[in-house]
């Protein structure tokens, strides 16, 4: 049976056979690169609706299966994606709160500005157009006469200088907590 032509053409009862056929072959193949059952359910739904919403665009030159496992294979890669941003968007926040408990802010803010101070000369002056006053690199390139490649280059050395200094103040924010709190 012809099910691309078929689903092609919008038919509800060819769509319902194909699901049943490729559900649970999809649903395994998902569980096994992840896992996990929930992503796994989740890309088989979204592999699903998606086959359904752009069926105009399937080929008659490809296997039914090839197409679906193409979709399924795309959609899990977004999620995975999602998931990691996620992930280092709660990294990021449990760090931050961290901080904020290990360090007081004045202490903060007093090494943020050393930091900034110990920086080379155009280094400063960059990473203080650029995080301060807002300006995008291009401008900053213009203002100084160098290229937004230089100007990229800088405050990424900025930034790394500014880890550094963090990871210092962390790492004697948290020795002094447990000392205080024996």
């Amino acid at each position: 049976m012809d099910y691309v032509v078929d689903l092609v053409s919008g038919c509800l009862q060819t769509f319902q056979t194909v699901y049943r056929l490729f559900n649970p072959k999809l649903y395994a193949y998902v569980l096994k690169k992840t896992g996990s059952a929930y992503m796994a359910e989740e890309v088989v739904q979204l592999t699903f609706i998606r086959l359904w919403e752009k069926r105009e665009n399937l080929s008659s030159e490809y296997s039914l299966s090839a197409q679906i496992f193409r979709i399924a294979g795309t959609i899990l890669i977004d999620q995975l994606r999602k998931e990691a941003v996620g992930k280092k968007h709660l990294t990021i926040v449990e760090n931050d709160y961290a901080l904020r408990t290990e360090v007081d802010q004045p202490e903060m803010h007093h090494a943020v500005e050393q930091a900034i101070e110990q920086m080379a000369p155009v280094r400063k002056k960059v990473f203080k157009l650029s995080k301060v006053e807002g300006y995008s690199y291009k401008e900053i390139a213009e203002m100084l006469s160098i290229s937004p490649k230089t100007v990229e280059n800088h405050v990424s050395q900025a930034l790394k200088q500014l880890r550094a200094a963090f990871s210092s103040i962390i790492s004697l924010a948290i020795i002094m907590s447990a000392i205080i709190h024996k």
